[in-house]
């Protein structure tokens, strides 16, 4: 019996080793069996046939990139390019070593005008393999892609928070980050909402007061005030009678009016003139600090303090001091730009600029013509009369081919002049903030 069994399971080994090197030796010719009727069909342009043929070629030999490039190329002619990108994420996130696939599918979303879909794929891709070098390269490559917003306005400016100052015809209105008009164009002059949730307006007829976002009217200063500012912290800067000062949300006096020049509030902090000289104040319009400074940088509306840093100027050169007016940092500057809610400021030196962060450090070296401070990840900055960006690292992610360019929003939206012979402002949107 023990014999029978014996033999039974030689016979079996030997079927098995046999079903082995059969399989070794037929598996090759059968996968280039369908590859050579794949390629016959493509050239017949049946490619969904040549689909199921390169799956079978696929089947045999697993691992086989070329196969995989194949397939997906025959999915994108048969008009499946949900699979084609399937297929293509499949070999770049399991051979990535091999720049093949993930190079098909930038060139596909390059060519269909999907950069916003390859931003995201590789923003994904780069959470789980942060070392890989060809989708490093093609982020940086593309995370500057834009496109262009169907709106068009004669002047674009005062970005702040989520809303724009817009003007047409010589007639102002306030717009959304989009370009879409909030408050239509019908007051000769606006400034952006505050995160108060109100904006300073001019009638055509030159009364200045505050609406809501509804367009509502919610504050009107009493007659002879003059020279407002934007409403920030419960508090809006306002001359009287050639001194300012400032008026709460009733519109009624917070503190005196003694003030030469005077500066919007925010993070509880101001700067306050008198006599050629410079304080930084509180909420209540108090001075906080000695009257030491020649001079302070304000951002276009009207603050000084955003991330609690404010650059003044002594002894010809301006340099960045805290709310307590402690020096932070040892470098000075011929020149600066507030800083913004977040990201590097812009500063001059030798005639340059770059940029420093919030503890004064000089981040990125001054080699522009111009710039203006970071603000959601980009900066705009000047080269040969032309306007561009860069990214956190120094990265020039949109080549200097604007007139002029703001600060990009907190959306990803910019307002943008193209050098193109029409003066109308434009709003692009960066494919990264989609």
């Amino acid at each position: 019996m023990k014999r029978n069994i014996i033999l039974i399971l030689v016979v079996l080994l030997g079927l098995s080793w046999y079903t082995a090197v059969s399989e070794t030796i037929n598996n090759p010719k059968k996968k280039e069996a369908h590859l050579e009727k794949a390629e016959k069909l493509e050239k017949k342009g049946i490619h969904v046939d040549a689909v199921m043929e390169y799956e079978e070629a696929l089947k045999y030999d697993p691992s086989s990139v070329d196969i995989s490039m194949k397939l997906a190329n025959a999915y994108l002619q048969s008009g499946d390019s949900g699979k084609f990108v399937s297929v293509c994420q499949r070999v770049a996130e399991t051979y990535q070593e091999d720049k093949t696939a993930m190079d098909l599918m930038m060139g596909y979303y390059l060519e269909n005008g999907n950069e916003g879909k390859a931003v995201k794929y590789l923003e994904s891709f780069l959470k789980k393999y942060p070392d890989n070098q060809n989708a490093q390269k093609w982020f940086l490559q593309l995370k500057g892609s834009y496109i262009e917003l169907y709106c068009r306005f004669d002047e674009i400016g005062g970005v702040f928070g989520d809303s724009m100052v817009v003007q047409r015809d010589g007639i102002y209105g306030i717009a959304e980050l989009t370009g879409q008009e909030i408050i239509p164009c019908g007051y000769k002059n606006t400034y952006p909402f505050s995160e108060d949730g109100f904006a300073l307006v001019m009638d055509l007829e030159g009364k200045y007061f505050y609406i809501d976002e509804e367009g509502q009217t919610r504050m009107v200063p009493d007659a002879g005030y003059e020279n407002f500012g934007m409403m920030s912290s419960g508090v809006a800067a306002a001359s009287k009678d050639g001194k300012y000062g400032y008026l709460d949300r009733e519109m009624e006096p917070v503190g005196e009016f003694v003030w030469d020049e005077l500066t919007g509030i925010v993070n509880d902090t101001g700067a306050g003139r008198q006599n050629k000289k410079w304080a930084l104040l509180n909420e209540k319009g108090e001075a906080r600090t000695e009257f030491l400074y020649d001079g302070v940088i304000v951002d276009e509306n009207g603050f000084c303090a955003a991330q609690k840093r404010i650059f003044v100027k002594e002894n010809g050169s301006w340099h960045i001091i805290n709310q307590k007016g402690n020096a932070v940092g040892d470098e000075t500057f011929e020149d600066a730009r507030a800083f913004a809610e977040e990201g590097y400021a812009a500063v001059c030196q030798g005639g340059k600029w770059g940029f420093v962060d919030d503890d004064g450090n000089v981040v990125i070296e001054c080699l522009y013509e111009d710039a203006k401070s970071f603000q959601n990840g980009f900066a705009a900055v000047s080269s040969n009369g032309r306007w561009g960006y860069i990214d956190v690292e120094g990265n020039l992610t949109v080549q200097p081919v604007f007139l002029e360019a703001s600060s990009i929003s907190e959306k990803g939206t910019a307002a943008v002049q193209k050098a193109d012979g029409d003066k109308e402002w434009r709003v692009i949107q960066f494919n990264l903030f989609l």
